[in-house]
């Protein structure tokens, strides 16, 4: 039994969003890094462009939420019950994210406009800006955080636990943060990949600071497959302890996952597991070893670009296996 179509559009969504507030956590590390290795510039030309790119995926992120509800009206209606729905706290969070992050995203961006165009902002608001930047960045984060566990609290609510006892388990929530990490982290190094293309080929920017901004993206790699092949392991930790869990609490819905994951979904969990063991741990781990390589730059590259399509399609298969199995056990009334 496939997911229903609308539950399509709620798998887009989760992965967009945790995509983005795991980019954009990783985004920070970044910037942070090379500020205090390089200048702020060079930190500025390193990140911005990555963080533009993040804006039409929250943008599809929020149509695919249409996508799900049916309709917008519907996805307001939803914000009234703030105090008793994890779904509305979800869409909340979700919408201040985008907001504090698009206001970041446009403060941000001033900083690649031609200097004789910075000129002509107000003297009082440059000053002020990079105090602002920092500000509406920590917000930003903390909301991402706040969207991705109302996300996962959704499910894991032990008051829905007597008729989705195979969501209802701290491995819910576990699963929503390793994700997050590894599709925000994986996604954020093709970003700089891209970036530094794109700078090398520039004519206005010279030659040391390409070779510094050379140096912040394999530093930057190298960081980044560290979290992941971390992440990668929490996650090959926390999956054993979860199946065993389904199969010592006996129940009709723990029994019966437990069937479908060796059966009918038997190919798409072998698939989820090799792709994330693949791109989260063995590609991740050459990442590591190629960033210290500077004349090994075109593999580390091609590296980088396999690692996360291979993270980003065992995420989309997890999250159909997520409601997958559960929809067809509870529909089915199994």
């Amino acid at each position: 039994m496939n997911p229903p179509d609308n539950e399509w559009s709620l798998i887009i969504f989760n992965i967009l969003g945790d995509l983005s507030v795991g980019a954009f956590i990783a985004l920070g590390l970044a910037h942070f890094y090379a500020v205090r290795t390089a200048n702020l510039r060079q930190a500025d030309l390193l990140s911005t462009r990555a963080l533009l790119a993040l804006g039409p995926i929250l943008v599809l992120g929020m149509l695919a939420v249409f996508g799900h509800v049916g309709n917008p009206e519907r996805a307001f209606n939803m914000l009234r019950n703030l105090d008793t729905s994890w779904l509305a706290r979800e869409v909340a969070a979700y919408g201040a994210f985008l907001v504090f992050g698009g206001a970041f995203a446009v403060l941000q961006a001033a900083c690649l406009l031609p200097e004789s165009i910075q000129k002509r902002i107000p003297q009082g608001l440059r000053n002020i800006m990079p105090t602002v930047r920092i500000l509406l960045a920590w917000i930003a984060a903390i909301l991402g955080i706040i969207f991705v566990f109302c996300a996962a609290m959704i499910y894991y609510d032990p008051r829905l636990a007597s008729r989705q006892t195979a969501w209802a388990n701290p491995y819910t929530v576990i699963l929503f943060f390793v994700d997050t990490g590894l599709l925000g982290f994986m996604a954020l190094s093709v970003g700089f990949v891209g970036n530094y293309a794109w700078l090398k080929r520039s004519k206005t920017i010279d030659p040391e600071t390409v070779e510094t901004q050379g140096r912040l993206l394999r530093d930057s790699i190298k960081g980044f497959s560290f979290v992941a092949i971390a992440l990668v392991g929490v996650l090959f930790v926390a999956i054993p302890i979860y199946m065993a869990y389904l199969g010592a609490v006996r129940s009709p819905l723990n029994d019966n996952l437990l069937m479908l994951l060796h059966t009918t979904y038997s190919v798409h969990w072998f698939a989820r597991l090799f792709l994330a063991f693949t791109g989260a741990g063995i590609l991740s781990v050459f990442m590591f070893y190629l960033a210290g390589q500077p004349r090994r730059s075109n593999l580390l590259y091609l590296m980088v670009v396999l690692a996360f399509v291979s993270v980003f399609v065992a995420e989309v298969v997890a999250r159909y296996l997520f409601y997958a199995g559960n929809a067809t056990l509870l529909i089915g009334g199994m």
